[in-house]
């Protein structure tokens, strides 16, 4: 999908199609107010629009203190062979320094965008068993709404939510299946035999053609005159 933007709308009156009005009347769902575009920036940001048609970027400001670095992931296990360890903690250690413990600490607030642009936004939201598509038109000038417009609606057929939903299953069966076989394999009494000998072998002969294949261009330069 790649990155895209996310855009709230925050009591900005957007047209609501009467079918899609009714659907969700009758599925006790509720009109979106999250939307996304890849008109804007593309960088994963957070946009407001409010019921004046303000519109409000979130965007991340120094404090101009330092705080400890927190790894962003932090369920995350290091299964790696002990020789790829020892070789990648080698190999980064004169990049750490006491400095790299310590970071800006950052704040996210919300201030008024200024662009002028114009730009849709689209929804494509589960409800009631079928995915309701809306996407509109947004015309902004210096940070307010002057206009929208709704591009195009659809709501998927019943015939259609029920084959993605077999797909679903059957997605979800064979996905349950490898990780079954995979848990089966790192349960064996010779998978540390492996990861600490197979899998350093593949790693370092990996290293070692990389080298060589760089050495090789680098020489290629030399003969073709470059």
């Amino acid at each position: 999908m790649g990155m895209f933007d996310t855009v709230l709308i925050k009591g900005l009156k957007l047209k609501e199609p009467k079918e899609v009005s009714s659907y969700l009347k009758n599925n006790y769902g509720s009109f979106p107010t999250d939307f996304q575009t890849k008109d804007l920036e593309n960088s994963l940001s957070t946009y407001y629009i409010n019921e004046d048609g303000q519109i409000f970027e979130e965007v991340r400001k120094p404090t101009g203190k330092k705080v400890p670095y927190k790894f962003p992931i932090w369920d995350w296990k290091d299964n790696r062979s002990f020789l790829e360890r020892l070789y990648w903690n080698t190999r980064n250690k004169k990049y750490i320094t006491e400095e790299d413990k310590l970071v800006d600490e950052y704040k996210t607030v919300k201030q008024k965008s200024k662009f002028t642009q114009t730009f849709n936004i689209y929804s494509y939201d589960e409800i009631g068993g079928r995915y309701v598509d809306l996407e509109y038109e947004i015309k902004a000038v210096e940070g307010k709404v002057k206009s929208s417009k709704l591009i195009k609606h659809s709501i998927e057929s019943e015939a259609d939510a029920r084959n993605r939903k077999q797909r679903d299953i059957e997605f979800k069966a064979r996905l349950e299946e490898e990780i079954t076989h995979r848990n089966n394999l790192h349960s064996r009494w010779y998978y540390p035999i492996i990861k600490e000998t197979y899998n350093p072998l593949v790693f370092f002969t990996k290293l070692i053609v990389q080298n060589i294949c760089n050495k090789i261009v680098i020489w290629s330069y030399r003969w073709t005159g470059i």
